[in-house]
């Protein structure tokens, strides 16, 4: 028998001071003050009960029902702010909303399992019955939709291990996943005055079927070996957001069940530690790939967009005895997307990335690092920096029979620190940059604890 919950709460206050302008068409202008309050609670509890029994040596049977409760509630609160007072006091009821969605699901399920010195494989099947409610209050109206759905449930891992060194460990696992409350009720959300959102109350579940598969041959004793690894997820069902434009370019969105959309990864990765006499090194080289097929709609056409990005990466560390450290580093990122039935073809990016640390253990009883780094990103707009260096670099001082350091650290030596990122998704391609902490000092003072109640 097992239990498990998660509980989880968010309190958010932001305040939204915005001009929306329309220059073109009858539409009102939207000029905004206001003090948003949002707050998120999630409740989910799991409770499990199974029983085994033998059949041979390796192989048991297995019975068992799950049950599990998942909540979750979104209270949304929005003051508009009143001159006479000077305060945010005036409750804006179109942007003031509470949403709250639960899934109470039951599983009874059966499998077997395969426990040998080599081979494991342990496979569970059967049915999952959930009671899946929502609930609105919205403008004084409130909005319940309540559905009962009999959906299947499995999963399957599989591992066997050739020696102390070598294993290879796959699985299987088919997944279902509801709808958010605002992605099905049918009320409208005003938060925004350029794109008007409302649910579809004919959604289905998200449904998928995901698979892994890895080898690994690695020592553990000499820190060497490699990996390789690839897997993936194809949507029978996945829930997409639909996009319809007025002569004003305004949107009006909502949601819809599209199938046939997949992802996949692939990567693989290699170390090697070699240690002669005083000197160690240390060689680590990674590799990732991605790619997929996503699909939207806007203005009630179906568009597809095929992504593919790549991640090598290659580290290096040497160590020379306790003196000194030296570990550079660089990782390169390619992402592309190309569309069909959209304004674009295609679209890529590059951004190049290089590090250098060095730990200096001399004289004794002093540390002298530095971190200096170089941050290339090709294809971005207009405006946004594309490189800059960071370089932090310390100082320390250990005394008092090894359990006081002294520190000091100068974070951003060169004063250029930024946050400057493109993300390329199926409907967009957002520049952004992000207001980051820049050039400060830091003091520190340690003390270690060896010995505590009398234990080391």
């Amino acid at each position: 028998m097992s239990f498990n919950n998660e509980n989880f709460k968010e309190e958010v206050n932001s305040l939204n001071k915005t001009n929306t302008v329309f220059y073109q068409g009858s539409e009102p202008d939207v000029i905004r003050d206001q003090i948003r309050k949002n707050e998120i609670g999630i409740d989910n509890y799991t409770g499990e009960i199974e029983w085994g029994e033998p059949v041979t040596v390796s192989l048991r049977v297995k019975f068992g029902m799950d049950y599990s409760r998942q909540s979750r509630s979104e209270d949304k609160s929005t003051y508009n702010f009143n001159p006479i007072s000077k305060s945010y006091s005036e409750l804006d009821s179109s942007l003031t909303s509470y949403f709250t969605s639960s899934e109470n699901t039951f599983r009874p399920k059966l499998g077997f399992s395969v426990e040998k010195e080599k081979l494991n494989v342990n496979v569970n099947a059967g049915s999952s019955i959930t009671q899946f409610d929502n609930y609105s209050l919205y403008l004084g109206k409130i909005t319940n939709l309540n559905k009962n759905y009999v959906l299947p449930y499995g999963n399957a891992q599989i591992s066997y291990r050739y020696s102390d060194s070598k294993s290879i460990w796959t699985n299987y696992n088919y997944e279902v996943i509801f709808p958010l409350a605002s992605q099905i009720l049918p009320v409208k959300n005003l938060a925004n005055p350029l794109n008007t959102i409302e649910g579809n109350p004919n959604l289905i579940p998200s449904r998928s079927h995901s698979g892994y598969l890895s080898f690994r041959d690695y020592n553990f004793a000499n820190r060497s070996g490699y990996s390789i690894y690839f897997g993936g997820n194809w949507y029978d069902s996945q829930i997409v957001s639909s996009t319809v434009y007025d002569s004003n370019r305004k949107r009006s969105t909502s949601y819809e069940n599209i199938s046939g959309t997949y992802s996949t990864w692939f990567g693989w990765n290699w170390n090697k530690s070699v240690k002669k006499e005083v000197h160690n090194f240390r060689f680590d080289f990674d590799f990732n790939a991605n790619n997929g097929l996503a699909k939207g709609l806007t203005d009630q056409e179906i568009f597809e967009a095929n992504y593919f990005n790549v991640t090598p990466s290659a580290n290096f560390t040497y160590e020379y005895g306790e003196l000194l450290t030296i570990n550079p580093s660089y990782g390169l990122t390619y992402n592309e997307t190309k569309y069909t039935n959209y304004l674009l073809s295609s679209t890529s990016n590059l951004s190049h990335r290089f590090n250098i640390q060095t730990t200096n253990y001399w004289p004794k009883n002093w540390f002298f690092g530095n971190d200096f780094g170089y941050t290339y990103n090709s294809n971005i707009a207009d405006g946004f920096k594309k490189e800059f260096y960071l370089w932090n670099t310390s100082l320390a001082y250990i005394f008092l029979d090894k359990k006081m350091i002294a520190k000091i650290k100068v974070y951003d030596l060169l004063n250029q620190n930024q946050s400057v990122s493109r993300t390329i998704s199926s409907t967009s391609i957002r520049d952004e940059e992000y207001i980051v902490l820049k050039r400060y000092l830091m003091f520190s003072l340690t003390y270690k604890i060896k010995k505590f109640t009398g234990r080391e």
